[in-house]
């Protein structure tokens, strides 16, 4: 009766550091009965059940997502592809009443031809135009929402000069007041990219711009005198427009938001791009468009002016 007691105790003494070692790596300790689970944002409690752990989990994703700056969806580049040739398919052979040619810079001929009547139906009468309506003054919904648009809708100009200093234009919307600004960044990582999200709210992006090399242009116009904007890394100062207008200059803190949150998916996505297009144009100097002479057929519908003897059927 006295050695029972020994081996219970025994048992205790062995079972936590067996138990330790399975939960080896686990921020959370081990419950009897219950799994293993790891620290989560949302400090999930594992006593608690699994539809309100993965409520907590979404609830907390769902916060992170309207604080955070970042770009949706994938950045991937697909490889270049060649096209598919184009398959010419022949016509039959057409009634021509008459034809002009005439050559084209490339030594070939453009050949426009007027064939026989079509034999399809005669095309109906347009539609009378609908009849003039007073345009109604918008609502304040209306005029909110429009105001939101011009708010998310970035359609930007830009010189990228050794791709770190940005020159950006652009005119507010709703002042039709143009803005420039120089930036301490590069603006084209955002080239191609359409739109991101901004502390939960969604943005549409279009961004027109050049790179400018200014090793090339010392080395090749020596007399071409440079004037380059000298700004620090990171910082914006509003050469044209109202800089105390932080609504219309609002884009550029945005766009530095977003460079400075997805910067190393940025750069790995516009190093697949640059590859990408120096296939494309490496593929199509190689195969450069063979010229060949055109020829275009026009069927005349019946009442055209091309067939006086042919009276319009009625619709």
């Amino acid at each position: 009766m006295k050695t029972t007691p020994l081996v219970f105790a025994a048992i205790m003494v062995l079972a936590p550091p067996a138990r330790a070692q399975e939960q080896e790596g686990s921020t959370l300790p081990a419950t009897e009965g219950g799994p293993t689970q790891s620290e989560s944002p949302a400090s999930v409690d594992p006593t608690i059940t699994t539809t309100q752990n993965e409520a907590a989990l979404a609830l907390s994703a769902q916060q992170d997502k309207a604080t955070r700056t970042f770009i949706p969806g994938s950045l991937e580049v697909l490889p270049f592809t060649p096209p598919v040739p184009v398959v010419r398919k022949p016509h039959p052979p057409i009634r021509a009443d008459a034809s002009v040619t005439v050559r084209s810079k490339n030594s070939r001929t453009l050949t426009i031809q007027r064939g026989e009547a079509s034999t399809q139906p005669d095309l109906p009468p347009p539609p009378p135009p609908p009849p003039w309506v007073e345009p109604a003054e918008p609502t304040p919904e209306e005029i909110a929402r429009r105001i939101w648009e011009h708010r998310h809708n970035f359609n930007l100009g830009a010189t990228v000069y050794d791709h770190k200093v940005s020159v950006v234009n652009w005119t507010d919307q709703e002042t039709l007041v143009r803005y420039e600004a120089v930036c301490g960044f590069d603006i084209g990582l955002l080239a191609g990219l359409g739109g991101f999200v901004h502390k939960g709210e969604n943005y549409s992006f279009w961004l027109m711009h050049g790179d400018f090399d200014t090793t090339i242009v010392r080395r090749f116009a020596s007399q071409w005198l440079l004037n380059i904007p000298e700004v620090a890394p990171g910082e914006i100062i509003i050469t044209e427009g109202d800089p105390e207008d932080t609504i219309a200059t609002a884009p550029m803190s945005v766009i530095k938001d977003i460079i400075a949150a997805e910067k190393s998916r940025l750069l790995a996505y516009q190093v697949a791009r640059k590859a990408y297009f120096a296939a494309s144009a490496a593929w199509h100097a190689a195969h450069p468009p063979i010229p060949r002479n055109e020829t275009f057929i026009l069927r005349p519908h019946r009442g055209s002016r091309y067939l006086p003897a042919t009276e319009p059927t009625k619709p």
